[in-house]
């Protein structure tokens, strides 16, 4: 397309007065925001009055830079003095006015239980120096002491974020002294400074500077006792008082430690430790009783976890109650398993616990026949996990192993632990208000230690009732048969043991020892309830089947070991299969959809950062 030269001349003039006029906006605009402030310095007379007052007169000479600006603040805590009263401010002879309006030349006064806060408004100025002088008189602000009276203020405070060039204090005593009456010193960020000279024998000053934002800057001055008719202020009074109630809160926060954990250990020892049993073989080698896979883990380690669902799981198929199938295939890039749960039957004297299992798995009801894959579980099965686990709970209580349910055991101390820690950190806020800083960040760490112990104390408080603690027992040592079974018999004798206490095995958290025990003996019987298909396989569709059922009917139940040979030439195979399958059963049921100075010391007061005054600042 053919473009008029003149019709693009005309655009890009266009183009260019815009960005023109654009970017001289864009400066204007940055100018108008662009705002600072620098304190060439910041001075003041203070003077110590006869009755104790102390009449502080500061003169600021601020330089603005950018704008507007119309006004500035200054708030001081009350921490170190009882009040500020008679608050003026002035610029080159001109006095504001004590009006809320806001208006020029006018300030504001705001008083809190806290502290006092002066806001002082002026007509709008960009890019101007200006001088201020601010007044106004602290009551109770002395440290009065038979040694020595004192005042110490922070006359620069650390809350501000415009930097202070240089700052000149000058403080008029209450009366004439030699200079080894006095003591002087200054505090940077609390740490001592030492700007400070003697002008003469009723005067002092300090000198500083510069102070960046963030720095704090304080002044101290000590001279003879009895020259202002003061008495000691409350804040003195507490002050003095603060090391005692410092060391009261560390000896009470050491008892409630003490009480804390000694009571915890004492409350398990009386009401969470199991009965004594007397001696117990430490070797069982047959099972000690008909309990249940499922029931037996939940009784050894107090707690119905996925493997004591898993053993239910086992000792149900190897009662004939289901059978599990799995069918190996190709994939792309190697193999990948498919795992089926088929329902043999449903016995009417399952327990709860077990029938809970089956309508898990395949619904609420079960019909002989009916095959259900374990991928069909995923993200679903999870939402009966409470209920078996609730009624394998109720199992155990009701066979008289545990006289009450573990699990709600477990969580009445839980929230006990919650609750102590809770009430301990708390003891945080007390201690803040009565000074005791300190004490109060360490009873926020108790807090927590006390609940971690608790919470590890609420694991060991299910009890047992006799019988339970000696079939725990029991049951542990016929844990420790399984381990060491090698130790105690020839595998090759035990074959028929490997089906029979997989379930006990599982239960006790060791099936993959067990499996892997029986995977070296050769000609190892496979389990009647567990079918491997070859690749390609089909399910109960006619040809050889790679566990202990066979899709073709008339065959005998082949061996692990002799099937393993002619489909995949290593036992280790249908092991690993086995094991697999438990791995991903294990996984698939919990799984569940994503959610989307020289001469000597100071009377008193501590050192530096002990004064009073700091506060914040600023200007806008």
């Amino acid at each position: 397309m053919r473009v008029p030269v003149r019709r693009v001349l005309w655009v890009l003039l266009l183009a260019a007065l815009l960005a023109v006029v654009g970017g001289s906006m864009g400066t204007a605009q940055a100018a108008s925001h662009a705002k600072s402030v620098d304190v060439l310095r910041r001075d003041a007379e203070i003077t110590i009055l006869p009755n104790g007052d102390v009449r502080i007169v500061e003169t600021w000479q601020v330089d603005f830079m950018g704008g507007p600006f119309h006004y500035a603040f200054r708030e001081i805590p009350l921490n170190r003095v009882e009040d500020i009263t008679d608050w003026g401010v002035s610029e080159g002879g001109t006095r504001y006015l004590h009006d809320d309006s806001g208006q020029p030349y006018t300030f504001t006064l705001k008083a809190t239980d806290n502290a006092r806060k002066i806001v002082w408004y002026f007509p709008e100025i960009t890019d101007t120096t200006r001088t201020f002088t601010l007044t106004y008189v602290l009551k109770g602000a002395l440290w009065i002491d038979d040694k020595g009276d004192q005042f110490f203020w922070k006359f620069i405070e650390s809350d501000r974020s415009y930097p202070i060039e240089s700052a000149r204090v000058v403080v008029h005593l209450p009366g004439e002294f030699n200079s080894s009456q006095i003591l002087t010193a200054t505090y940077l960020d609390g740490e001592k400074d030492g700007n400070a000279q003697l002008l003469d024998a009723s005067t002092v000053q300090f000198q500083g500077g510069p102070f960046p934002g963030g720095t704090e800057w304080e002044i101290r001055v000590q001279w003879p006792h009895g020259f202002v008719s003061a008495s000691p202020p409350p804040w003195e009074t507490r002050m003095k008082l603060q090391p005692w109630i410092d060391l009261g809160w560390w000896l009470f926060l050491f008892l409630v430690m003490a009480a804390a954990l000694g009571g915890g250990f004492l409350l398990w020892y009386q009401r969470g430790r199991d009965p004594a049993v007397g001696v117990v073989p430490t070797l069982v080698t047959e099972p000690p009783s008909k309990l249940p896979p499922g029931m037996v883990g939940t009784l050894v380690d107090e707690r119905a976890d996925m493997d004591d669902i898993l053993a239910t799981l086992l000792d149900l198929a190897r009662r004939g109650v289901l059978k599990i199938e799995t069918v190996r295939k190709k994939a792309f890039l190697g193999t990948h398993e498919e795992t089926y749960f088929v329902a043999e039957k449903m016995p009417p004297d399952l327990l709860p616990f077990e029938t809970a299992l089956m309508v898990a798995i395949f619904g609420g009801v079960v019909v002989p026949g009916e095959k259900r894959s374990l991928e069909s579980l995923k993200n679903a099965f999870y939402t009966s996990i409470p209920d078996i686990k609730r009624k394998l709970y109720q199992a155990v209580v009701s066979a008289r192993l545990f006289p009450s349910d573990p699990e709600k055991v477990r969580t009445k101390y839980m929230a006990w632990a919650v609750l102590l820690g809770g009430v301990i950190s708390a003891l945080y806020f007390p201690a803040q208000w009565m000074g005791a800083h300190a004490a109060g960040g360490a009873a926020i760490f108790l807090g927590i230690v006390v609940t971690l112990v608790w919470l590890v104390l609420a694991r060991a408080m299910p009890r047992k009732t006799r019988q339970g603690a000696l079939e725990a027992a029991k049951w542990r040592a016929f844990k420790r048969y399984l381990q060491e079974l090698e130790r105690h018999t020839s595998l090759e004798r035990a074959k028929d043991l490997f089906d029979r206490y997989l379930p006990y095995a599982t239960a006790f958290g060791i099936s993959k020892l067990w499996v892997r025990k029986f995977a070296r003996v050769p000609d190892m019987p496979a389990p009647g309830w567990y079918t491997l298909y070859p690749y390609g396989g089909g399910m109960s569709r006619g040809g050889a089947a790679v566990g202990g059922h066979m899709a073709s009917p008339g065959q005998g139940a082949p061996s692990l070991d002799s099937m393993a040979s002619g489909a995949f030439n290593s036992f280790s195979n249908i092991a690993d299969s086995l094991l697999s399958t438990l791995n991903e059963a294990s996984a698939t049921f919990v799984s569940h959809p994503s959610s989307s100075g020289s001469g000597g010391g100071f009377s008193g007061g501590g050192g530096g950062g002990g004064g009073g005054g700091g506060g914040s600042s600023g200007f806008g």
